[in-house]
């Protein structure tokens, strides 16, 4: 009997784990990223530039109620360019609300971005800040307890679009693997650009 109780509380503890982790994706977490494959194109008129990146980034999150803060440090260099290489690095600050349904959270967030580029190539050097603010809306879903996908769409300048899908599987409880795919689109006149980038990384959630 001791055994039948034993067994039936292990099974409904089990059982509640599960089902807590599986309800809704959590938004207070840190992560370590690898950025794999950064693809940086820019056509200005008749000329295009291609640059690869890779590089690490820091992220991390904390879930206030409905509210969460989200900030995020990415450090990436291109491969060399004429004896040298570019350096972008990439500061992000973002206040969100969540919109919890089951197995899900709907978010919408407000995100400033700050870029720090730096060229050095051939005893030439240039360094250059851009800043702006966007807007950004997604979805994260626990498909089981074990496996999380997620999608976002934003605006993060008044010319560009910005675009993510990405999944997460938990090797325990807490800590899980995520793969991130993500692109970014701007246009100001005649110059375009757009920046891919794959991330392989892993997620400590609370």
């Amino acid at each position: 009997m001791k055994n039948i109780l034993l067994l039936i509380t292990t099974i409904t503890a089990l059982s509640l784990n599960v089902a807590a982790h599986a309800d809704t994706p959590s938004f207070t977490y840190v992560g370590l990223e690898y950025v794999a494959s950064g693809n940086l194109d820019v056509t200005d008129g008749n000329t295009t530039v291609n640059l690869d990146l890779d590089g690490f980034a820091l992220t991390g999150s904390l879930e206030l109620g409905i509210f969460f803060l989200q900030l995020s440090r990415f450090e990436l260099e291109s491969d060399e360019i004429l004896g040298g290489n570019i350096d972008d690095n990439i500061s992000s600050a973002a206040f969100g609300m969540t919109f919890e349904l089951p197995q899900t959270q709907v978010y919408g967030l407000i995100r400033a971005r700050r870029d720090e580029l730096s060229l050095r190539a051939g005893g030439f050097e240039e360094d250059e800040d851009l800043g702006y603010v966007g807007a950004e809306a997604g979805v994260r879903i626990n498909l089981t307890d074990r496996f999380e996908i997620n999608a976002h769409i934003g605006k993060p300048v008044e010319e560009g679009n910005a675009y993510g899908v990405g999944a997460q599987f938990f090797v325990t409880d807490n800590v899980g693997i995520t793969l991130d795919f993500r692109k970014l689109e701007a246009e100001d006149d005649e110059i375009k650009g757009s920046f891919d980038t794959t991330s392989l990384g892993v997620r400590v959630s609370f």
